[in-house]
C-alpha cells in the first residue's frame, strides 16, 4: 500500500509540472509572436516611407533614361521640392531664431502741417513739457515783443544752416516743427531739420525736394510711413531691421498707398531724435490724424507702453527701399 501511494503522488506531481511547463511555453510563444508582428509592421512602415521619398527620384531617372541621346544634353528639371520637403516639425522657422531686444515704449511722430496747426485751438501746456522746452528754444523774445507792439501776429523765424531766415511761422507751428523734425508750410514746401547747425540755441532746417514729401531720416533715408522708427543709436544700430509683434496684424489708419494695409510687424531703425533715449522707439505715422487712428478704446495709446521688440534680420527684408516681411519669415 505504501508503494502504490508513493507512485500515485509522484504521478500527480509530474502531471502538475508538465501543466505548468505547457502554460509557460504557450505564453512565451505569444510574446515572441507579438514581437515578430511589431517588427514586421515597423519594417513595412520604414520601407513605405523610404519608397515615397525615393520614388520621385527613380521616376526622374527612368524618364531621363528614356530620352533619346540627342536630347539628353538639354537641361533636365530637378525633382519637385515637395517630394523631399523636410517635415515642419523638423525645420527651424525664422520666428524661433529671432533674438529679443527687450521691452520698449513706443511713441508716434508725424509731419507737422502749418495749415492744420493754424486750425487747431491752442491747448494749455504744462511747464517743463517737451513742447514747452522746444518753444523756448525756437522763440526769439526780441522779435516777439517787436511784432506784438506793432500789432503783427506773433511769428517766429525759421533758420537755414547758415542761420538765414527761411520763413516766419506761428509759435505753435514752430514748436511742432522742432518737435516732429519735419513740417509742411502753407506754400507746399517741406522743411526738414538739418543735421549740422551753427545757429546758437536754435534748430535749423533745409527745404526738401518736392518728391520727399514725408521728410528725411537721421541717416539720410526717406521716412516711410508706418515703417520708419527713430531709435537711440547707443541701443539699436541705425539701419537695423526690427520686428514688433504688437504691430503684426494691425490695420494701419488712412488709405493706400500710405495707410489702409495690415501691418506685418517689420520696421527699420533709420531715424534718431533728441528725446529718443534707451528703451524708446518713435514710429513715423505721416499724419497727425493717424496718431489718433492708432488709439485703442477710449482714445488710449497705452498699448504702446510695453512692446517686446525682436531682431528682424531673420524675418524682415528691405527691397528697393521698402520694408516688408520676408518669405522665410512668413512660415
Amino acid at each position: 500500500m505504501r508503494l502504490s501511494v508513493v507512485l500515485a503522488r509522484c504521478t500527480a506531481a509530474v502531471r502538475r509540472s508538465a501543466g505548468r511547463l505547457a502554460r509557460t511555453l504557450v505564453r512565451t510563444a505569444r510574446v515572441v509572436s507579438a514581437a515578430v508582428k511589431n517588427a514586421v509592421r515597423g519594417a513595412v512602415r520604414i520601407t513605405q516611407s523610404r519608397s515615397r521619398l525615393v520614388a520621385p527620384l527613380l521616376a526622374a531617372a527612368c524618364s531621363r533614361a528614356d530620352v533619346p541621346p540627342s536630347a539628353q544634353a538639354a537641361p533636365v528639371a530637378t525633382p519637385s521640392k515637395r517630394a523631399v520637403a523636410v517635415p515642419v516639425e523638423e525645420s527651424a522657422p525664422a520666428e524661433r531664431a529671432a533674438r529679443s531686444l527687450g521691452t520698449f515704449h513706443m511713441t508716434l511722430y508725424h509731419v507737422a502741417d502749418e495749415e492744420e496747426v493754424a486750425k487747431t485751438p491752442p491747448r494749455r501746456k504744462k511747464k517743463g513739457s517737451r513742447a514747452d522746452d522746444v518753444m523756448v528754444k525756437v522763440h526769439n523774445d526780441a522779435t516777439a515783443e517787436a511784432t506784438m507792439a506793432a500789432g503783427i501776429p506773433d511769428l517766429v523765424p525759421i533758420y537755414d544752416r547758415q542761420c538765414k531766415v527761411l520763413t516766419n511761422v506761428s509759435r505753435p507751428f514752430a514748436a511742432q516743427l522742432a518737435l516732429q523734425g519735419t513740417g509742411r508750410l502753407r506754400d507746399g514746401r517741406v522743411l526738414n531739420v538739418a543735421g549740422k547747425c551753427s545757429c546758437p540755441r536754435r534748430p535749423c532746417f533745409h527745404v526738401l525736394p518736392a518728391h520727399r514729401k514725408w521728410g528725411m531720416s537721421g541717416n539720410g533715408k526717406p521716412l516711410e510711413p508706418f515703417r520708419t522708427v527713430a531709435v537711440d543709436p547707443e541701443r539699436i544700430k541705425l539701419g537695423s531691421l526690427l520686428y514688433i509683434p504688437a504691430l503684426d496684424g494691425v490695420r494701419m489708419p488712412g488709405r493706400a498707398p500710405v495707410g489702409g494695409f495690415v501691418h506685418d510687424g517689420c520696421v527699420v531703425a533709420n531715424d534718431t531724435g533728441g528725446g529718443i533715449q534707451g528703451s524708446q522707439l518713435d514710429l513715423f505715422v505721416a499724419r497727425r490724424a493717424y496718431v489718433h487712428g492708432l488709439a485703442r478704446r477710449g482714445g488710449s495709446h497705452g498699448w504702446l507702453k510695453k512692446l517686446e521688440v525682436f531682431d528682424g534680420s531673420t524675418r524682415c527684408t528691405r527691397q528697393g527701399g521698402k520694408v516688408s516681411r520676408s518669405a522665410a519669415g512668413s512660415i
